[in-house]
């Protein structure tokens, strides 16, 4: 009967040992509001370029992001740092001779990015809804970095917001990188079309 009662003794204290390690482990961790989210979604992506050899030049941005503009400001800057946007610009590239292959080698970049920017947003969703106690808001914010990130590279010149000027800067490239893209898809629709550059305006239909 005492050893029963000790035993049982004991097995509360584990119990209650248990209990307090929890509540200190949960005090431990900062509360992820949308802030820090943002980051861990920024990281995620850059983490994926790098793992697939992808390279971003110089500094991205997007340390201070603590809205889902900026970070998706700070996202799309990486996807035009990681895409052959200079070289593309260079006699050499534009040459007649060489348009169909450099159309298939851009093609071939754009997907890699394309496949490694979906990656680290799915693995930043991921690990931001599986944090401890996350409010709805904070996945909610990383999600809709998400949408408006491919809403801008779905070539809409009309989303207003390129009509806020921290996004000016990003307006003249990215309407090269809408125009370069339709310029390769016809490239690779039909490999007699031939429009003089990658960066001419292409015929309208």
């Amino acid at each position: 009967m005492l050893r029963s009662s000790v035993m049982c003794r004991c097995g509360v204290m584990r119990s209650e040992s248990a209990r307090t390690a929890v509540i200190a482990d949960r005090a431990d961790i900062r509360p992820l509001d949308i802030p820090a989210a943002l980051q861990i979604l920024l990281a995620e992506v850059r983490a994926s370029f790098e793992s697939q050899a992808i390279e971003m030049g110089g500094d991205t941005g997007g340390a201070g992001a603590v809205s889902e503009t900026q970070a998706a400001h700070a996202l799309l800057h990486m996807v035009l740092q990681a895409l052959p946007d200079e070289t593309a610009s260079s006699p050499e590239w534009n040459a007649p001779g060489n348009a169909p292959g450099n159309a298939l080698a851009w093609n071939a970049a754009q997907a890699r990015v394309d496949a490694a920017l979906q990656a680290g947003l799915d693995r930043a969703i991921g690990a931001v809804a599986a944090w401890r106690d996350v409010p709805a808001s904070v996945v909610d914010a990383v999600k809709q970095t998400r949408t408006l990130v491919f809403a801008i590279l779905g070539d809409d010149p009309q989303n207003p917001i390129w009509l806020r000027p921290e996004w000016a800067g990003l307006a003249p490239r990215f309407e090269r990188f809408w125009r370069r893209r339709r310029v390769v898809r016809r490239h690779l629709a039909d490999p007699d079309y031939a429009s003089g550059s990658f960066d001419d305006n292409e015929p309208r239909s």
